[in-house]
Order: C-alpha cells, then structure tokens, then sequence
C-alpha cells in the first residue's frame, strides 16, 4: 500500500465496491434475471419476415450442349454439358438472352480446346468456368456473371 492511512482507507472502499459491484452482476444475472423462453408464433413471424426479405437472385440457363473435344486418338470425345448463369443483377438476364448465339460459341470454343482429360478433373472443371466467365465478361464489358453452374456435366 501506499503507506498513507487515509489513502490506503479510500482504496480499499474503492476496491470493495468493485467487487460488491462485480458479484452483484454475477449473482442477477445468474439468479434475479430469468430470460424468458422463445414463442412459437413470434419465431414464425420473424422466420416469415427474414424469408420474405430474401430473394433468390435469378438464374438464366443456357439449353443443353454436346461439344466435340480435342481428342488425340481414334476415339472422339465429346462434352455433354448443362450451365446456368447467375449474373449480379436480374436485369442482366435479358443482355444474356440477348447474347445467346455468342455465348454458346465462347463456350464451344473454350471447352473444344481443353483436354478432356482435363475436363474429368475438378480443377479443369473450375478452370473452364474461370474461362467462361472472364470471356463473358470482357465481352460484356462489366462483371455480368457472378457465378456459373454446371447441372449436367459428362465427359465421353
């Protein structure tokens, strides 16, 4: 301590009021204070809202795709390939639609020029939708599409 009584005397007070103070917190919270138990309706109506507020961002997809790929051998290889495009804004599906000729080709031309070895393999599957969406984007010229879905995806 400090050394001197009447200091010392006001620290203490200060120090015990503190810890009064600390425990009577611990003690309410744990013992006075009873959190009440969640309504079933409430819940619901709260659930309804955070739906109603969430909207699915529209998708636009592209009819299905048989593409001839490169193949070294005798055997031919084809892609057999579903994609959905979900652009940033809705709007954009219509630039999409509007584009549809032009899509189609930037994607037989990207996935005609990857091995389909490559294209069996998640990384080559990641890699032609990088392709397609730097593509379609610089051609756009904005960021168009946010994210692309293969539903349909075979290699034979």
């Amino acid at each position: 301590m400090t050394g001197n009584k009447t200091l010392d005397t006001i620290l203490v007070g200060i120090l015990t009021l503190a810890t009064a103070g600390a425990l009577g917190v611990f003690v309410y919270t744990e013992v006075v204070f009873k959190k009440p138990l969640p309504s079933d309706d409430i819940e619901l109506s709260n659930l309804k809202k955070d739906i109603e507020k969430e909207v699915a961002p529209e998708v636009y997809k592209l009819d299905k795709m048989i593409i001839n790929l490169n193949s070294q051998g005798s055997r031919l290889r084809f892609l057999d390939v579903e994609i959905h495009f979900v652009p940033y804004k809705s709007e954009y599906v219509e630039n999409l639609e509007a584009q549809k000729a032009f899509i189609q080709d930037a994607i037989i031309d990207i996935s005609s020029n990857m091995a389909p070895e490559d294209l069996n393999t998640v990384a080559g599957k990641v890699l032609l939708e990088e392709r397609i969406r730097r593509r379609l984007n610089d051609f756009f010229g904005k960021s168009l599409i946010k994210e692309i879905f293969f539903s349909r995806f075979v290699v034979q």
